[in-house]
């Protein structure tokens, strides 16, 4: 999709288009996760999934000149200093959370893991439309964006009270609320390539590219190490997960310059627990959801719709 062509979607489609991206947030998740239980490396998994995802889109760098010249605008935007070298490496913030996917969200159950990211996904949201990051500009923080921040914190503790053993709620949960940060800021730079470059398929390539590089280093690393086992799973859904990520960023470089980060966040929120609470239910090997995580997800939903809400009245009055 052109920058063009951008400009004319209607908040609704967006608010449609994030929650569609928060479904194959979750759907991804889950894939790799099943992948890195299968494969016995969480970081196997994740750089197999990084480079389905980069072989696609060499594949459509070679047949798209649009997307090429993407890449010729975004560098030539770089080079006059019209834009930060810096948002190039939003992909490493991709690899990260596309690693916790593979190693913590198995620990955790997805309605957890998701439960958690949301949490930082929402406060980074929150810090960085203040700060102005995003192509949507500087956004006010207001008593009920904080209000939306503070239930998602609850949520996380609500949680993981008596569910978690200490170990795992000290270094498990940690990671997907820090990758969640991270990727808050990793939409608001992907939505300012995707402003200089004028397609977003042109971004997502940049992000998939770094990604898999920084993986693929890591992955070689731990192999050479460890030296594990790895016996490679013949289903060919497992190695599904970078396709469906093309999915949502790709969405969300075009989307979050219409309702800036925390509003896409939010709304993404929607689809990802619509999803991930169905998979851990319907998980035939688990123990499906307790009443703590129940009460997390209407927290954070709660805490969603108040957030949203400010950010759409906010957006309102600035005569958008």
């Amino acid at each position: 999709m052109t920058d063009d062509q951008a400009r004319r979607i209607p908040r609704t489609v967006a608010f449609g288009l994030a929650f569609v991206a928060g479904l194959a947030m979750s759907l991804q998740a889950h894939i790799n996760g099943e992948l890195g239980t299968a494969l016995g490396s969480g970081i196997v998994a994740a750089t197999l999934s990084f480079g389905g995802g980069v072989l696609l889109l060499v594949i459509g760098a070679a047949v798209s000149g649009r997307m090429r010249n993407g890449l010729v605008a975004i560098r030539a935007a770089i080079s006059t200093q019209k834009t930060s070298w810096s948002f190039t490496l939003a992909g490493a913030a991709g690899a990260a959370f596309v690693l916790s996917q593979s190693t913590v969200a198995p620990i955790l159950g997805l309605g957890l893991f998701t439960v958690a990211f949301v949490c930082g996904l929402t406060m980074g949201g929150l810090l960085i439309d203040r700060w102005g990051v995003g192509p949507a500009g500087r956004k006010a923080i207001t008593p009920l964006r904080l209000v939306g921040a503070a239930l998602g914190v609850c949520a996380v503790v609500i949680a993981s009270w008596g569910a978690l053993s200490t170990q795992v709620f000290s270094m498990g949960i940690f990671l997907p609320v820090a990758c969640g940060v991270a990727v808050a800021w990793q939409q608001a730079a992907n939505g300012r390539l995707t402003s200089v470059g004028h397609n977003a398929w042109s971004t997502t390539f940049i992000n998939f590219s770094v990604g898999f590089g920084v993986l693929l280093l890591g992955s070689a690393t731990v192999v050479e190490i460890t030296r594990p086992a790895v016996n490679f799973p013949t289903n060919p859904l497992l190695y599904m997960g970078g396709p469906v990520g093309i999915v949502f960023i790709a969405i969300a470089s075009i989307v979050v310059r219409h309702i800036g980060i925390l509003v896409y966040g939010l709304c993404a929120t929607t689809g990802q627990l619509a999803s991930a609470v169905a998979f851990d239910v319907a998980d035939p090997t688990g123990g499906g959801i307790d009443a703590s995580l129940v009460t997390a997800v209407i927290i954070v939903a709660t805490g969603a719709a108040l957030a949203s809400l400010s950010g759409l009245r906010h957006k309102g009055r600035s005569g958008a």
